[in-house]
């Protein structure tokens, strides 16, 4: 990764230090993460409040576009943001097929309609 990336890190760092609550600062298993969909689910109100959060950035999908509910990161910027979300120990805000499976498939092969 470049140079020019470093305020990315930098903002992403602080970013994340600021707002992810110290309740999502642990490592996870299945069952204490949050389900997305019209039905989301979540542990606790410090899980809600990091999945908004998340949600308002477009972080819960940060390579999708803003369009589409993204982030609108590039891949270099998302493994930014990974590194650092690793780095400080912060679940995943939201998780489930729809943004690691079905999502990237109608961003790839879908269209308006769908």
């Amino acid at each position: 990764m470049t140079d020019t990336l470093q305020p990315f890190r930098r903002y992403c760092r602080q970013w994340l230090a600021d707002n992810c609550p110290d309740a999502m600062r642990a490592s996870a298993n299945m069952f204490d993460l949050s389900y997305g969909g019209r039905n989301a689910s979540f542990i606790s109100e410090d899980a809600r409040l990091w999945a908004q959060r998340m949600a308002d950035t477009g972080w819960t999908a940060p390579e999708w576009p803003t369009e589409y509910g993204g982030g609108g990161l590039s891949q270099d910027e998302a493994k930014i943001l990974k590194q650092e979300m690793h780095a400080l120990s912060a679940r995943p805000a939201l998780t489930g097929h729809g943004i690691w499976m079905l999502g990237p498939a109608l961003l790839q092969y879908g269209n308006e309609e769908q």
